[in-house]
């Protein structure tokens, strides 16, 4: 027995109980799995998600695991932020609310891995994309005018930090 794929649910941020213990009978260090779900999930627990499915690749002979969580799509976390349930019908003429740039920074920061942008200014963009399509306006400006503003450097200290915190942890 070489490699298993468990799925469980577990809430942002708060991992363990019988459903993470369970998985030390596959030879695994549980509390540095506990450790690793807690870190992968906790920035979503600020979005009021209440649980979220985490896919756990285990190698056995090696003891170790991969943690990859089944994150939410872009609009809904966008959605959350404002404090939405749904989008505009007209987005092009209804504004249903407005979201600052660093709340998309941080989206596009949970979602780096999916997006597959070559640079986190590319994967910023895709994000604040997404608000143009829902009626969401971003510090009150139309996204257009903001995917403007973010070509022309306005934002790269915001984009310099997600990319340093995105080197620190490996995943740039």
């Amino acid at each position: 027995m070489a490699k298993r794929v468990v799925k469980i649910a577990i809430a942002p941020g708060k991992a363990g109980g019988p459903s993470v213990q369970q998985l030390s009978q596959y030879g695994i260090d549980v509390n540095k799995l506990i450790e690793e779900l807690n870190r992968k999930t906790k920035i979503l627990a600020n979005y009021g998600i209440s649980n979220i499915f985490v896919e756990i690749e285990i190698d056995e002979e090696k003891r170790s695991f991969v943690v990859k969580p089944e994150l939410p799509p872009i609009t809904e976390l966008i959605m959350r932020a404002v404090g939405k349930d749904t989008g505009s019908h007209q987005a092009a003429k209804e504004i249903i609310g407005d979201i600052n740039i660093d709340k998309l920074a941080e989206i596009a920061y949970i979602k780096w891995e999916e997006l597959r942008s070559r640079s986190f200014k590319n994967a910023l963009k895709q994000v604040i994309s997404t608000c143009r399509s829902i009626g969401v306006t971003i510090n009150g400006k139309d996204p257009k005018e903001v995917l403007k503003e973010l070509e022309s450097g306005v934002y790269d200290n915001i984009v310099s930090k997600y990319e340093e915190l995105l080197r620190q942890e490996g995943r740039f």
